[in-house]
């Protein structure tokens, strides 16, 4: 079974979960069982309408809240699964996605921060005539960059630059 936490209410109809299941495209009365339940669960949804179960699992998700048996029994699983080593991977809030994908955003940032310092430097040394093998050396030396990433760095600023 996998579960779909949704912050809103993906279908619009109020409804605090929705099952999906697999139909044969064209036969809409033909339902395929491939033995997996997929869940949606709505966290907007109105709270009066659910049972403590429900209550307490909404609670949980939405800001953390333990309140019983039942949250204190998915606090726990949620625990385990982050703490799998296999399955730890595949749990992940909003917040840890969006702190991901920030780090993600900021690597990529600093790199192009780093490819537009080099163009420049190459640019500006072969401004001054030094010789490519010349500007691979300087590159190397100063840059600590291999041989192979200071031809294609340098490559790659000749080309930029033309």
């Amino acid at each position: 079974m996998v579960f779909f936490i949704c912050d809103h209410d993906p279908y619009g109809l109020g409804w605090p979960s929705y099952t999906l299941k697999v139909e044969l495209v064209g036969c809409p009365n033909f339902s395929v069982d491939n033995k997996e339940t997929n869940v949606i669960v709505n966290l907007k949804t109105a709270v009066s309408q659910l049972t403590q179960a429900q209550r307490e699992m909404v609670a949980y998700f939405n800001d953390g809240t333990v309140s019983g048996a039942f949250s204190q029994k998915l606090a726990a699983a949620v625990a385990a699964v982050k703490a799998d080593a296999i399955r730890g991977g595949i749990y992940m809030t909003i917040e840890e996605y969006a702190a991901l994908k920030s780090a993600y955003a900021r690597e990529q940032g600093e790199e192009a921060g780093k490819e537009a310092e080099r163009i420049k430097t190459i640019t500006g040394l072969a401004a001054l005539d030094m010789s490519r093998a010349q500007i691979i050396e300087f590159l190397k030396t100063n840059m600590d960059l291999s041989e192979e990433q200071a031809q294609a760095a340098y490559d790659n600023a000749m080309a930029a630059h033309a």
